[in-house]
């Protein structure tokens, strides 16, 4: 199976998205980093998530605990 490499040299912008989800998630998501070579799919997404992040209508602290429970189910580390 061909494995999909990291964007080698990452522009400005790239740089500015991968800190935003360093300071989400603590380190830079995967899907980001693969997103990455594809930026109108990176902002779109990026949309997107910023979206149901914060404008959403639950509140923070449940939401991080259906996102554990997600995993759990899932079986995928969070």
């Amino acid at each position: 199976m061909t494995r999909i490499s990291e964007v080698e040299r990452p522009g400005l912008a790239t740089r500015a998205l991968y800190g935003i989800g360093k300071a989400l998630s603590g380190q830079v998501p995967t899907p980001q980093r693969i997103m990455a070579h594809r930026m109108p799919l990176m902002l779109g997404l990026g949309g997107l998530y910023a979206a149901l992040e914060w404008a959403g209508r639950i509140e923070a602290t449940l939401r991080a605990l259906l996102n554990v429970h997600v995993a759990a189910l899932y079986g995928s580390a969070y």
